[in-house]
């Protein structure tokens, strides 16, 4: 069984070039996804997404180039993907990043996925709605539920008056008098058994781990949280509304279907504390994603697809990218009114966030200061690619579902057909 990873480019874009990079991005017609990059003839690709992070000068004075980045969430390994796009789509390779520094005057495959291999970030924390479930297997789980749906609107089966273990038992032998759906009994499969071993290893690690350095670690965790408040009072706080122009050409690029991109770049505060703070925060929610929330949500949250979390730039900088289900305004509502906490655990580093307390009070709970510093910190997602644009994590849970149902009689009758 496939995992996902999270693949990131990102290379510093050439002097003089930001614009022409702008212009290849925003030009819809020139189809960087499909035309260029040939994402959907990548079968192992769920979502992808080409922007811009502009120039910024930091707090200290420094002035970070402007940069291109491409990211996906894939099923396998990274050298695969970048091997996968390479020879696929090469001329669409050389297009996109030939406007970058550094990149191979005259590439040959080689050149170009060392190149790209070179200008990979890993994801600091990462998250996977449901782990194992694969491009290959959404597509046959929609076919699954389109067939399950055509032979209950044709009459095809006798419905009146079976119950419904017997209607399902119907349904699969109808199901499998297709040819191409002999898979169905093979139950759908969560991560690989590596996987499982490997979690299970580093979960019972850590937990041991903890608990033995717990006399040592509560102390000082304890002492690091007052050190933590007394930063947090000299803290300042971006304020007023984000700049109409920007919100737009945000905008632009949300609402397009189903689904949404989220991309924002926000620096981090300066000072030893919290870079050590973020990066204990990071830690600890990659491991909560991959042990706590690997299956039907994030703390709660069900209509994320993937979501990242990449600090560059030397530690300095902080790039979240998530792919969701509805609107912005109902994704950022969502998480106001469920993980206030974690998100001011994490971003409450960020420099101009709402002034937390304690680390996990107040923050996110400013609502307007909160959805204010988020548009003012998102990036225009110009380029963004779904294998399946029209439906929802709902529906793939509910595909799924039925496809277990199917594959086994473990499920309860009732509430598998309440399905259909």
């Amino acid at each position: 069984m496939a995992e996902q990873v999270a693949v990131t480019v990102r290379a510093q874009i050439a002097d003089g070039r930001v614009g022409a990079v702008t212009r290849l991005l925003s030009n819809r017609s020139a189809g960087i996804a499909n035309e260029d990059l040939r994402l959907a003839q990548l079968p192992r690709v769920h979502f992808a997404r080409v922007f811009v992070v502009e120039s910024a000068t930091l707090r200290s004075g420094e002035t970070i180039p402007a940069s291109l980045v491409y990211m996906a969430d894939v099923d396998g390994s990274l050298a695969r993907h970048l091997r996968d796009l390479v020879e696929n789509a090469a001329p669409g390779v050389d297009k996109l990043f030939g406007l970058c520094v550094g990149y191979p005057a005259q590439p040959d495959d080689a050149r170009r996925i060392a190149w790209l291999r070179s200008h990979t970030l890993p994801a600091t924390a990462y998250y996977v709605h449901c782990v194992g479930r694969s491009v290959e297997r959404v597509s046959n789980e929609t076919r699954l539920y389109g067939c399950v749906q055509d032979i209950l609107d044709r009459g095809e089966i006798a419905t009146n008056g079976a119950t419904p273990a017997q209607i399902r038992t119907r349904i699969r032998d109808a199901v499998l008098r297709r040819a191409d759906f002999s898979w169905i009994t093979d139950p759908p499969h969560g991560p690989g058994l590596c996987r499982r071993v490997r979690d299970c290893v580093q979960l019972v690690g850590v937990v041991a781990l903890l608990l033995i350095a717990a006399p040592v670690l509560v102390p000082v965790a304890l002492l690091w949280l007052v050190l933590v408040r007394v930063i947090e009072q000299r803290d300042s706080q971006e304020e007023g509304s984000p700049d109409q122009n920007h919100v737009d050409d945000v905008r632009r690029y949300e609402d397009l279907g189903a689904q949404n991109p989220f991309t924002g770049v926000g620096e981090i505060k300066p000072g030893l504390i919290r870079l050590v703070t973020i990066r204990v925060a990071l830690a600890g929610l990659n491991f909560a994603c991959r042990h706590l929330y690997s299956r039907d949500n994030l703390a709660g949250i069900d209509t994320i697809h993937f979501a990242r979390w990449v600090l560059l730039d030397g530690n300095r900088r902080l790039i979240f990218a998530s792919s969701y289900d509805g609107s912005l305004e109902s994704y950022m509502d969502d998480f106001i009114s469920q993980v206030a906490w974690g998100i001011n655990l994490v971003f409450g580093n960020g420099a101009g966030f709402p002034r937390t307390r304690w680390l996990i009070l107040g923050g996110a709970r400013d609502e307007i200061r909160y959805k204010h510093y988020l548009r003012r910190h998102q990036i225009p997602t110009r380029v963004f690619y779904s294998a399946y644009p029209h439906r929802t994590v709902v529906n793939h849970d509910k595909f799924t579902t039925v496809h277990a149902g199917i594959a086994s009689d473990t499920a309860d009758p009732d509430e598998w057909t309440k399905l259909l």
